[in-house]
């Protein structure tokens, strides 16, 4: 009986890094007090920013996008884990982890069509499964794409800058299964009688 508990401490131990291994980790932020709470530049693994994340009555607030009056939600959390992480360095006004950080893993999580000739399509990134960003597809006249980033959201290494590059454009040219319209008629209208 010993022996099988043994097995499966040391089978977490050696796990259990490996599976921590994919969360976005926060490498530094230094909140500031606002009139209506806190708020901070974070910087996460892969020198990954994102700017203006607040702590207001008790809640973890991301930015927002303004444009034309409107307000767009472009980054947005996944996870809880993340979301704690964010609530620890907001209470402790400091945070900084250390370590060696591995590069995001990404994935393309939705692709949307738009109406613009311009700004074809919203193409969203998740960033190890904990925080999607939605970026847009910018379509020049010669054909060329390229992605358009939030205002909140930026990006010092070149080379995940070059896989955001990568993902938004194969994300608009091969959008995710569930985005692929199935082919199916459309549901009737209904009339007045």
């Amino acid at each position: 009986m010993k022996k099988l508990d043994l097995t499966g401490l040391v089978l977490a131990v050696i796990l259990l890094p490996v599976m921590n291994a994919a969360a976005l980790d926060i490498i530094s932020a230094s909140p500031a007090k606002t009139e209506k709470g806190k708020k901070s530049d974070f910087v996460f693994s892969g020198s990954v920013t994102v700017r203006g994340i607040a702590f207001e009555k008790g809640a973890v607030v991301m930015p927002v996008t303004e444009n034309k009056g409107r307000e767009y939600t472009d980054i947005k959390l996944l996870s809880k884990g993340l979301y704690a992480k964010l609530e620890a360095c907001f209470s402790k006004d400091k945070c900084a982890a250390g370590g060696p950080f591995l590069m995001p893993k990404l994935a393309v999580s939705e692709v949307k069509k738009l109406k613009s000739p311009k700004r074809v399509a919203n193409v969203s990134l998740a960033f190890d499964g904990d925080l999607v960003v939605i970026f847009g597809v910018i379509k020049k006249a010669s054909g060329e794409i390229w992605a358009a980033y939030p205002d909140n959201f930026e990006v010092q290494n070149d080379e995940l800058k070059a896989l955001i590059e990568k993902k938004v454009a194969e994300g608009f040219s091969n959008p995710p299964a569930e985005n692929k319209k199935t082919g199916a008629a459309p549901a009737p209208k209904k009339t007045a009688k």
